[in-house]
């Protein structure tokens, strides 16, 4: 950017730049735009493409199993006179 565009924006702001100040702020807007140009390398991409973790289906495949022994799955609960005791409800 050049001189006089610097000094016709800070117009438009209404901001009184000094002559050493016009010439701070060049250098900082080239460096900018400097910067900005870089991302003009940037390789192109059509969609969000960013897996930072590489996430993966982990899923184990589910195997309907019958238990048929009732006398041995109420072994291992709580029970009452037969019945499965549940937690409280309050």
């Amino acid at each position: 950017m050049d001189m006089e565009t610097i000094r016709r924006v800070a117009g438009f702001a209404r901001i009184e730049l000094t002559d050493d100040e016009l010439k701070g702020f060049k250098e900082e807007t080239d460096k900018i735009f400097e910067l900005l140009n870089t991302l003009n390398d940037a390789p192109a991409c059509d969609s969000f493409c960013f897996d930072p973790v590489g996430v993966s289906d982990s899923l184990r495949e589910d195997v309907p199993v019958v238990n048929d022994n009732i006398a041995e799955m109420l072994k291992s609960m709580s029970t009452y006179d037969g019945f499965v005791r549940g937690p409280k409800i309050v």
